[in-house]
């Protein structure tokens, strides 16, 4: 009870800078309001603004320019916690990222090599895809990245094959809906399988697959190229995960949980699993903030990272799967039948 006087004594008492301060600048302060007023209707992490405010004004008055305002949006974002967010002023971003422990040194090497879609066959019976991240941003390459990830399962596919690993340790985001897309064959049919609630714990838009078509909040996308064996609802898929597997990495990844016969191997995500909206500020300025969490189809919320069924660290080997680690347990759970159900 102590604990609690002594909290709201501190806020009653914190000077009350934002209706009290005057601005040098009327553009600085226009600016200010319209970025606090945009945070309060639409972050998700919006719990604390009014200390967040009050710090940011009073570190405001004095400047004379937006262009000095914008680095102060480091520690907005860190007061928000929201490390998916940031400020777009005049070509720079400004926000705040959290330091992770993670270390993966083979991993972070390859973050810069292993930049295509690969595939191929293992042991003559298993089909392995690896799908990095993307650039995607503006929605320009949806058919193209699509189009390559169903081209190299088409390439190694075949009656033959008893499972699938779909490797996302180099996933650290980008466009989730065309990774989607390509891979709407292995989540399922007539089925929600995602989706994303906002800060009061409502719905605000549904992923669903209905006759075969990938719906995005009632929006139907359309794939240009088909899978040759398009009967991959219930087939055993093992998905590689890692610390860099982030944003539509982790979409991706929650999109299959709860799938039947699926299995996550490798290590904790990077905990990116939260929708960002981008609003206009001014002609050369708008907001990106974290707005909604993500859910998966049983409705779990994500809110940290995601943690996989079989946590193996390190052991990774892009050159020789048969040494790495998190491919070897997946070809040891393809090989034990009590693992899947048919």
């Amino acid at each position: 009870m102590r604990r609690y006087i002594v909290v709201v004594l501190f806020f009653f008492f914190l000077p009350q800078f934002s209706n009290a301060q005057t601005f040098k600048n009327d553009s600085v302060k226009l600016f200010l309001d319209r970025s606090i007023a945009l945070i309060k209707s639409n972050s998700i992490n919006a719990g604390n603004i009014a200390l967040i405010k009050n710090v940011l004004y009073e570190k405001s008055q004095n400047l004379t320019s937006i262009d000095e305002v914008a680095p102060l949006f480091e520690d907005v974002f860190k007061g928000l916690d929201d490390y998916h967010g940031s400020l777009k002023y005049k070509g720079k971003t400004y926000g705040w990222t959290k330091k992770s422990s993670y270390v993966n040194p083979y991993l972070k090497a390859k973050l810069k090599t292993a930049t295509n879609v690969s595939s191929r066959l293992i042991n003559g019976n298993y089909g392995y895809i690896r799908i990095p991240g993307n650039n995607d941003f503006g929605f320009k390459k949806v058919d193209s990245i699509a189009n390559d990830i169903v081209s190299n399962i088409n390439a190694i596919d075949g009656e033959n094959i008893k499972g699938w690993i779909i490797d996302l340790r180099v996933n650290t985001g980008g466009n989730m809906y065309p990774i989607l897309l390509a891979l709407k064959e292995f989540i399922g049919n007539d089925v929600v399988f995602g989706g994303f609630r906002n800060a009061q714990n409502e719905p605000s838009g549904n992923w669903e697959i209905k006759d075969h078509h990938l719906l995005i909040d009632g929006t139907r996308l359309e794939r240009k190229s088909g899978l040759a064996y398009p009967d991959k609802a219930r087939i055993p898929v093992v998905m590689l995960i890692s610390g860099y597997t982030a944003s539509a990495g982790e979409m991706t990844a929650i999109s299959f949980i709860g799938r039947p016969n699926l299995y996550l191997v490798g290590e904790p995500t990077a905990n990116y699993t939260t929708a960002v909206q981008g609003f206009e500020i001014g002609k050369s300025a708008a907001i990106n903030l974290s707005t909604d969490y993500v859910i998966d189809r049983n409705h779990k919320v994500y809110k940290t990272s995601i943690v996989p069924d079989f946590e193996i660290l390190n052991g990774d080997n892009f050159e020789n799967v048969h040494e790495d680690a998190k491919i070897r347990k997946a070809l040891q759970l393809f090989k034990k039948s009590k693992n899947w159900v048919y």
